[in-house]
């Protein structure tokens, strides 16, 4: 069994608010347009609703392990199943890493895009890691198929 998974950062309320932003800028400089592409929270409100849609969290999950890509920040990981000492999902709160994206907190290292769903790793050096996501029956699927159990270590 192989499960895929891509997110980007950019979630509806986000969006609503960002475009919110950007009409309100436009109709305060109203009937002049054109002037709004001068303003700089215009153009600061376009670059963040680009770079929301840039970032990526792919996952993939196969039989060898888990890979991960999350641009900017990590190009290719892999994380064999043979590291990992327990795996389960979990819900997650804003405090327990501070928001999303590539985070440290009490938990360990997170990749998240959005949400309050995520697989939880504990690896056999004790290290932990918290891979968001927006399909936790399907990554438990996966849990049952090639991490049952919790080894020892």
């Amino acid at each position: 069994m192989k499960f895929k998974e891509n997110q980007n950062m950019l979630t509806t309320w986000l969006l609503l608010i960002i475009l919110t932003v950007i009409a309100a800028q436009v109709f305060a400089i109203s009937p002049y347009y054109m002037d709004v592409f001068k303003t700089s929270g215009f153009l600061l409100s376009v670059i963040v609703l680009l770079l929301l849609l840039l970032i990526k969290l792919k996952t993939t999950y196969d039989a060898e392990g888990i890979r991960i890509v999350f641009i900017p920040f990590i190009w290719n990981k892999f994380i064999p199943w043979s590291d990992i000492a327990s795996a389960y999902i979990r819900t997650y709160t804003f405090a327990d890493f501070g928001g999303w994206g590539y985070r440290i907190g009490k938990w360990g290292k997170a990749y998240s895009a959005k949400g309050d769903q995520g697989l939880q790793l504990i690896m056999k050096d004790g290290s932990q890691l918290m891979i968001g996501t927006q399909k936790p029956e399907e990554i438990q699927k996966i849990i049952n198929q090639y991490k049952p159990y919790k080894d020892e270590f």
